[in-house]
């Protein structure tokens, strides 16, 4: 990503001398701020940009620095990198399921992506596609008989199906299937939880949403241990394969079947929520604004052909380069769905970040949705427009510098080709197929955990070779 310009507003200290952020208003006596941020989370992560590029909040006894400038996220994902390790949220997945590319820090974070790199090449990306295709194929052909079709939930076995069949060479029985996305739920509010609790020892009180986050770690990791234990017959090509056949870059081991698992539950959690979020919203605003929808349908029969001819297509990585308003659309996707909620990171040292002073031992914490939602780089930010990126350098540059929807730094998605691919493969397998047909009254509402989650949305798929009255 390009190197942002240094973020400055009115609130920012004018002066080079570093001093605290600005409070924000409101919070009550003992709880802080937490109701507006447990009732509407976005909006008061949003609110907070008026008050400057830091804001301090209180949860609790907790004080808790929102960054809201895009400059300075990125100033602390990278200047800062090794100065603002990963936070609560993190550690209460690493210490559930290990030290894992997703959990882990410093050396052990820098050997195990370079350990990770390989299955996330170009070319590997390129390999996968096909079978992403076969995959969506095979899925949606169970959706054209008129039925409304439940997306998040279809969504979220597709996603399934990609990561076990591209990554792991494998395919997940129903029952093991229907657990995982029954876990996965359970896994998430209780991350949430965790990270929010006063004090860790909370998170051991027989509470039931504790409870249930311990039965989602035993399902995801049964789940996990059969995909990973059974012979993928995906042969080498297989990230399990690679995975195996790695060795530490730091001292020439291999890596242990520990670590192998580690990665491997990563892969599930992330390669599943966030993508099926991303493609489930995708749906939503091509049914909520049918100019798009009909305008992308164009592009991929101008380039693609007869859509009737649809079975033969192979699609690749050079394709979307002939599509440029389907890659706006995505693009558009991807800024004002960027499916991770928020993360933090914990300050080791004292950190100068902009105009502000930040005590070691504090804990920062960013929303990349709110980040791209922010009016000052992003005019109408609530409005999904895909022809905002198809202006010049000089009208959109500072939104283009702004928008990271993949993170920066040491700990930027290594998957993201794999995602531009999934969510590139998905959309032009199935607008090639199938006309979206509106349910009247259904639309996704946002739902906010560690993602946010697009849910209520049911639309009925048409075979576009079907007469139109259909509908």
């Amino acid at each position: 990503m390009a190197t942002l310009a240094p973020y400055s507003d009115p609130h920012d200290l004018a002066s080079g001398s570093a001093a605290p952020p600005p409070r924000a208003p409101g919070g009550l006596p003992g709880l802080g701020h937490l109701i507006p941020l447990l009732r509407d989370p976005l909006a008061f992560i949003e609110s907070l940009a008026g008050v400057g590029g830091v804001a301090r909040v209180q949860l609790g006894p907790r004080s808790v620095y929102v960054v809201t400038a895009p400059a300075l996220v990125h100033e602390l994902l990278v200047s800062h990198a090794h100065d603002a390790p990963r936070g609560a949220v993190q550690q209460t997945l690493r210490d559930a399921f290990g030290d894992g590319l997703l959990m882990s820090e410093g050396a052990a974070h820098r050997n195990r992506r370079r350990s990770m790199q390989s299955a996330f090449t170009k070319g590997r990306t390129a390999a996968y596609m096909p079978v992403i295709q076969e995959v969506v194929r095979e899925r949606s052909s169970r959706w054209g008989d008129g039925r409304p079709v439940d997306v998040a939930k279809e969504m979220n076995h597709l996603a399934l199906d990609v990561v076990t069949r591209t990554l792991f060479g494998a395919r997940l029985d129903d029952g093991l299937a229907a657990a995982f996305h029954r876990a996965l739920p359970d896994l998430v509010k209780g991350q949430i939880f965790h990270s929010l609790y006063p004090h860790p020892s909370f998170a051991r009180l027989p509470l039931p949403v504790n409870r249930r986050f311990d039965e989602a770690v035993r399902v995801i990791n049964q789940v996990v241990d059969r995909a990973v234990g059974e012979p993928a017959p995906g042969g080498d090509d297989t990230l399990l394969a690679l995975l195996r056949s790695a060795t530490d870059p730091a001292t020439g081991e291999p890596l242990t079947e520990d670590d192998v698992r580690s990665e491997a539950i990563t892969m599930f959690g992330a390669g599943t929520e966030t993508a099926s979020t991303t493609m489930t919203w995708l749906l939503h605003e091509l049914v909520r604004h049918p100019d798009v929808l009909a305008r992308v349908v164009a592009e991929l029969d101008g380039h693609l052909g007869d859509p009737a001819g649809a079975a033969a297509d192979v699609l690749t990585p050079e394709t979307f380069e002939h599509l440029p308003y389907t890659r706006d659309t995505l693009r558009e996707l991807l800024r004002l769905h960027t499916p991770n909620a928020f993360l933090m990171r914990t300050a080791a040292k004292d950190l100068a970040l902009g105009a502000y002073r930040i005590p070691a031992g504090s804990e920062l914490l960013f929303s990349l949705t709110a980040l791209h939602r922010h009016p000052a780089f992003f005019p109408d930010p609530h409005t999904f427009d895909p022809d905002r990126w198809s202006a010049d350098e000089r009208s959109c540059g500072a939104a283009r510098r702004a928008a990271m929807p993949f993170g920066a730094g040491k700990h930027k998605c290594v998957g993201e080709d794999l995602a531009w691919a999934e969510i590139g493969v998905l959309a032009a397998t199935l607008l090639r197929a199938y006309r979206l047909v509106p349910v009247p009254g259904s639309a996704a509402r946002e739902v906010v955990w560690t993602t946010v989650q697009a849910q209520g949305l049911t639309v009925r798929f048409a075979p576009r070779t079907a007469p139109e009255e259909t509908r």
